[in-house]
């Protein structure tokens, strides 16, 4: 992966950044509702520097980054999940994955969110239009993964991941994504916050849960304040009184390399290297989607591969 350096070559800010960006994990009601919050100012903000995104296409990829990253809490082992979205409206669609280790990449399927008018947006419902979300785990001891699929109801990430347990799985689920922008448009901060009830969970505590999570304020904007993660959650779940378990770090990393692109390249059918070594173009430029790292070969480096 080529990751752009967002911290100016200063070692110890970029390290600083990436202390906080962590998961934890954490159970509640005497072990009845388990749940995950996740600190991911670093994360998105790199995310958006290597895919060159703006506001708008931050917050959608970014609410997707988060989501992924909070549902790695229900995995063990080498488990990986991926979060997918088709639809009909400017949004188009994004695929995004994470696994155990905390590791999270994805793109949007546009470049750019074309808005009717993006200062009269007020919600991103309107942006995603009908289409599909699809949850896909890649479970260590399973011989297939196991997808699950369901319509968007309502535009939100969120929202429709929580319908998407209920339906899929027939467990209850809420879900809080957050990022907060300040007065430049940057991102000050970003993180969510994911709870699921265990079998047998006593609905009243349930609903107790639910309703605090969504009367919270954004994560996010706390975050940028300098609250931590585990203070957030020991506050303002208090009356359930939340145990915490562990903590795994969060980062955007992509497991694409120059080694890996050239192996595509020799991969190509016979008739396609040919045209490559005769045609150019030089250099060629091999792009991950998943990233937006790019890898470019000279005329040199593709004869050393190719011939």
């Amino acid at each position: 992966m080529i990751k752009k350096d967002i911290f100016n070559h200063d070692i110890k800010a970029r390290f600083q950044a990436g202390a906080r960006d962590q998961s934890y994990r954490f159970v509640m009601a005497d072990g009845q509702i388990r749940g995950a919050v996740v600190h991911a100012t670093r994360m998105i903000n790199e995310m958006r520097a290597n895919h060159e995104l703006g506001p708008l296409e931050t917050l959608v990829l970014g609410h997707a980054y988060i989501a992924v990253a909070l549902l790695c809490a229900t995995l063990k082992g080498r488990d990986r999940i991926s979060l997918a979205i088709q639809c009909s409206g400017p949004v188009t669609g994004l695929d995004v994955e994470a696994n155990v280790a905390g590791e999270v990449r994805g793109y949007l399927k546009t470049q750019k969110i074309h808005a009717p008018d993006p200062d009269q947006v007020t919600s991103l419902s309107s942006l995603f239009g009908a289409g599909f979300l699809t949850v896909t785990k890649y479970l260590e001891d399973a011989r297939t993964p196991y997808s699950g699929k369901i319509p968007l109801e309502y535009g939100s990430i969120a929202e429709d991941l929580a319908v998407y347990f209920l339906k899929s799985e027939q467990i209850p689920t809420g879900l809080k994504l957050s990022i907060f922008f300040d007065e430049h448009q940057e991102v000050a901060g970003a993180g969510g916050i994911f709870l699921q009830a265990m079998p047998g969970a006593d609905p009243n505590q349930v609903a107790e849960a639910e309703n605090i999570l969504q009367s919270l304020d954004s994560a996010g904007r706390a975050f940028a304040t300098g609250v931590s993660p585990e203070a957030l959650i020991t506050k303002d779940f208090a009356p359930l009184a939340p145990c915490f378990l562990d903590q795994t770090r969060v980062e955007f990393f992509c497991r694409c390399s120059r080694n890996r692109m050239q192996g595509y390249i020799k991969g190509l059918a016979p008739e396609d290297r040919a045209d490559i070594l005769e045609n150019g173009p030089f250099p060629l430029e091999v792009r991950c989607h998943h990233c937006n790292s790019v890898y470019r070969f000279t005329e040199k480096d593709l004869k050393a591969i190719l011939d």
